[in-house]
């Protein structure tokens, strides 16, 4: 047992170990302070809008800090700043019962989003260099499952402390900072930082039209997972669910993402990953049609937003492992970057376009920008399968 953590054979998975564990913590921490935020501010000012423009300020920090990291990187040792990034965020968070005030709460959720953006592009990054080409998008697949699984045990742990006053921001503190053990413990290949030219927010830029099928796998991803989880529920409710069944509905959500993830991974990394994106983005096109058709039938509806959840997913991590085999080195960490960023755009636009969108043509308004996302990613995705097939 000892041999895992000091035998030299065991460096990389312990490196994997150690990038996968931070993005655990994030997740849990995420699912746990979405609802918990967002029913605090709902009884502090009993205003919706209020609401949403907070959770935008997580947007709006993904979008202005992801273009930073690779940077950020060149003058920090990789590990301390992840290390950092957890401590302080584990401070941020515990200050929210402390100052509950609307205007605090926007600074505060935009500076814990900052330093979970670092997390995340180094984290994923780290996983992209140490990772055998063989087996990179089913460990990406691991760590999406990873990811999916914290975002639900957050969401547990925020009905387990529902009712217990300020306990739930004290515990999310306390997680984060749990994440800093296995980076100081399990001792293998550093994440690389990128050399000072990849480091630039201009070749960050750049990266987009080298990889665009990997990079804008991020945005319709980020537009779609947001969609799913801050508009369904009101499509469920516009349906005539009730909230019990709208609770299925994430939950089924949730378990698709989960349960897909390596089986996918496992495919791409035997196949052609753009290949499997093709696939991937196809099933999402199509799924939210299905959606719509399911009606309020509650056993087809959550079979088919089970299944439409487990393909969305693997655009992540289908769309990293391609980063992955389109970069190498440091230059992996600046098309994360690219990637996040990509994310947060995808975040920031698809909400505002579904709810117009929902307004006009009702709950059917959701499915149709659903599917216009996913349908425009298998446009661009199949452009360059013709133009370039031997890039991303």
């Amino acid at each position: 047992m000892v041999s895992l953590f000091i035998d030299d054979r065991f460096a990389q998975t312990r490196s994997l170990v150690a990038a996968i564990s931070c993005a655990m913590v994030c997740g849990i921490v995420f699912g746990l302070s979405m609802p918990l935020v967002s029913l605090r501010l709902e009884h502090m000012t009993g205003s919706g809008l209020m609401v949403g423009l907070n959770g935008a300020a997580a947007a709006l920090s993904t979008l202005l800090m992801a273009p930073l990291v690779p940077r950020l990187m060149t003058y920090i040792p990789p590990r301390l700043l992840l290390a950092g990034s957890l401590a302080a965020a584990a401070a941020l968070f515990v200050l929210f019962p402390n100052f509950p005030n609307v205007w605090v709460w926007f600074l505060l959720r935009f500076s814990v989003g900052c330093f979970m953006t670092v997390i995340f592009v180094i984290s994923e990054s780290w996983i992209n260099q140490v990772v055998t080409p063989e087996r990179r998008a089913m460990m990406l697949g691991v760590y999406g499952t990873a990811l999916a699984g914290g975002f639900g045990t957050g969401g547990l742990l925020f009905s387990s402390l529902h009712g217990v006053g300020d306990a739930a921001f004290y515990i999310g503190g306390l997680i984060f900072l749990m994440g800093v053990i296995p980076i100081f413990f399990l001792r293998g290949p550093d994440p690389t930082a990128p050399d000072a030219h990849a480091a630039s927010v201009v070749s960050m830029i750049k990266m987009i039209p080298m990889a665009p099928a990997a990079i804008l796998a991020g945005l319709a991803f980020g537009a779609i997972e947001t969609l799913i989880f801050s508009m369904m529920p009101v499509y469920g409710e516009r349906i005539g669910l009730d909230h019990s069944m709208i609770g299925m509905m994430i939950v089924a959500v949730a378990l698709g993402a989960i349960v897909f993830q390596i089986p996918v991974g496992w495919v791409a990394d035997r196949t052609d990953r753009r290949l499997t994106l093709l696939w991937i983005a196809c099933a999402a096109t199509i799924g939210p049609i299905f959606v719509g058709l399911a009606g309020a039938n509650i056993p087809l509806l959550l079979t088919v937003m089970f299944l439409q959840s487990g393909a969305v997913s693997g655009l992540y991590t289908v769309g990293l492992s391609l980063l992955g085999e389109r970069f190498t080195g440091g230059a992996i960490a600046a098309a994360n970057a690219a990637f996040i960023f990509a994310y947060g755009l995808g975040s920031f636009g698809g909400p505002p376009a579904a709810g117009i969108a929902m307004d006009h043509a009702g709950p059917w308004g959701l499915l149709w920008v659903l599917s216009a996302i996913a349908g425009g990613y298998v446009l661009i995705v199949a452009w360059r399968a013709v133009r370039a097939p031997s890039n991303s």
